[in-house]
């Protein structure tokens, strides 16, 4: 391989703050609120050009949410409604949103009000440490190369891009080395859904399944039709044996790359604030690590082909999609899972079957494994009691390799499986919020070392998510 050797570069350090927070998707804003809303000199860096990653701009529209989980999550929820005039929170624990009206709420959450200052289209380039503590991140943007020094630093990347570059510990997917199969959300506009429900009442061809799915996903047409009444989430799924039956009766209507792909999981879609659009979940890419440029170029390209093809059935088969048109499709891939940063303990799908409980308890969460398979044709679902919870440890968001990182969202410290259980939106802002409480209070009490948390103090501060 040949190399450059560049010229030593002299970089400004243009900010000097108390956290530093890597990525503002979900749980970059939990970590930026948090930390600010406390008192703490808060930068966050965001590679987009918006706030709220997987929820806005890559589309996954809808938040779960738990009876236990009261915390940023519910209360953007809360504030979406009265800025809607609606009352989504009612449909928890799934609950749709819209992701442009989001884009405005968590500017004005994470910048107006928190007042953390955020930097869009900049990235991590580079880490600077003194043996276990991290002084200094080099960021790239616009501007070029520049510094910014901070006594904590919280990596919500999703990829775990800055404890990767600073050296810390990581593990990517299975045994194999795999991550949960991602997705290309895309949304359906001008569809009819009065028109497909009354359909699938009349034509039991349409609700035939034969795909593993939640029990308050199988939702039957009136109580679809209730829901969407009620601001409430309605649920379509499979449609596996329609496809197959469509197929055979339209031969060469379908490469059979594009068949096989539709019958991976089946048409997966749900509804949106807006009564004429739908969300849908359906693509997958299989045998995905989430760690080569080369890999993720080659998923959106694939997501995007299967979007279309996805789509062209919709319209020309499902009842109520005859006129519809595809809105938009998502700017950042669904990445259910790529680096996760080893940290002093590495939760466990044990700890969630057992509905485990921590003395160092940050987080409670009640979402069930969910492993979307490899090849990406099945998901491992294991709901959980309803009645109980369990607990995400603080060890488990503080990196083993070093004295003042934390990781929050889908790159902390959890093996495959549990992760799976721990990844959805308000979850990853619920840990967010952990890590930037636990960081702005570490800065007040003037301490260096993640370990030298006060945990009875900062569990009474996270009471709403504990």
């Amino acid at each position: 391989m040949d190399y450059v050797t560049m010229q030593n570069k002299k970089i400004p350090i243009v900010a000097d703050v108390d956290v530093f927070v890597a990525g503002g998707g979900c749980a970059g804003v939990g970590a930026g609120i948090a930390a600010a809303r406390i008192g703490a000199k808060v930068l966050v860096a965001e590679r987009m050009f918006y706030l709220g990653g997987m929820m806005t701009g890559g589309l996954m529209s809808k938040i779960a949410i738990g009876e236990v989980n009261h915390g940023l999550g519910e209360e953007l929820i809360k504030r979406l409604d009265v800025y809607q005039h609606s009352n989504w929170l009612a449909s928890r624990s799934e609950v749709p949103i819209d992701p442009e009206v989001t884009k405005f709420m968590l500017d004005k959450m994470v910048i107006e009000e928190a007042g953390a200052e955020v930097l869009f289209g900049t990235t991590i380039t580079d880490v600077i440490s003194d043996g276990r503590s991290i002084r200094t991140v080099v960021i790239d943007s616009v501007n070029g190369l520049e510094a910014v020094r901070a006594k904590y630093f919280i990596d919500c990347t999703g990829d775990g891009q800055l404890g990767f570059k600073a050296g810390a510990s990581y593990v990517v997917g299975n045994d194999q080395g795999y991550s949960s199969s991602p997705t290309l959300m895309f949304r359906i506009a001008n569809v009819d859904i009065e028109k497909l429900i009354s359909e699938m009442d009349a034509r039991p061809e349409l609700r035939e399944s034969v795909k593993n799915t939640y029990t308050n996903h199988k939702i039957s047409p009136k109580q679809n039709r209730e829901n969407i009444a009620h601001d409430k989430y309605a649920h379509f799924a499979d449609f596996v044996p329609y496809i197959q039956q469509k197929a055979k009766e339209n031969p060469g209507m379908f490469t059979q790359w594009e068949l096989d792909m539709m019958l991976q999981r089946g048409l997966i879609f749900m509804n949106q604030p807006q009564g004429t659009h739908v969300l849908v979940n359906s693509t997958r890419i299989p045998y995905f690590k989430g760690n080569d440029n080369k890999e993720l170029t080659s998923a959106y390209i694939s997501g995007r082909k299967q979007v279309e093809a996805t789509f062209r059935f919709m319209k020309a088969f499902v009842p109520g999609f005859e006129k519809s048109f595809i809105m938009d499709t998502g700017s950042l891939l669904g990445i259910r899972e790529s680096r996760r940063i080893t940290g002093d303990y590495i939760f466990t799908d044990k700890d969630v079957v057992s509905y485990q409980k921590f003395d160092d308890a940050v987080v409670s969460n009640q979402g069930g494994i969910e492993i979307h398979a490899t090849d990406g044709h099945e998901t491992d679902i294991q709901e959980l009691k309803k009645n109980d919870h369990y607990n995400v440890p603080y060890r488990s968001i503080i990196a083993k390799d070093f004295d003042n990182l934390y990781m929050a969202g889908r790159c902390f410290s959890a093996n495959h499986p549990a992760l799976s259980a721990a990844r959805n939106i308000s979850y990853c802002m619920a840990l967010g919020q952990a890590a930037g409480t636990a960081g702005s209070q570490l800065v007040k009490a003037g301490k260096q070392n993640v370990r030298d948390i006060d945990i009875k103090e900062l569990q009474q501060k996270l009471v709403s998510i504990i």
